[in-house]
């Protein structure tokens, strides 16, 4: 297996922790707002989040590169299935973020839906 690729950080299951609390709580900023390029935005956040606290924990590292698809890398070292949900969600950042024209709706919800199912399975591994 090829090691990732960009500068990493090490961590500890504290940080782990600390990772999937902070892509709860991007979910939440989410789950409650109305502006569909900050929801999705804010739910791609925390996907990368909920991708830290999984590769903290099989790795005992995490991506520590702007670039978030370094951490969509190093996710796929743990499970190559699982880091196409985070990649999905990535694939809409430009159009969230930098684009004039908002995402759509249906882009938004696919963004959330994959966010739930990354932070359902960081769950799961952090509960291990």
């Amino acid at each position: 297996m090829s090691r990732a690729k960009g500068p990493r950080r090490e961590c500890d299951p504290g940080q782990a922790r600390k990772r999937l609390t902070d892509a709860r709580q991007f979910l939440e900023a989410a789950e409650i707002l109305d502006a569909p390029d900050v929801v999705a935005t804010n739910a791609i956040h925390a996907a990368i989040a909920a991708s830290d606290a999984i590769t903290c924990v099989a790795l005992a590292e995490r991506s520590n590169d702007g670039n978030h698809a370094a951490a969509v890398d190093l996710l796929r070292r743990v499970d190559s299935t699982l880091a196409t949900t985070p990649k999905r969600a990535l694939d809409r950042k430009t159009q969230a973020a930098d684009e004039s024209t908002e995402i759509s709706a249906t882009d938004v919800a696919s963004c959330v839906r994959w966010v739930r199912q990354i932070l359902e399975a960081a769950e799961t591994r952090l509960q291990s």
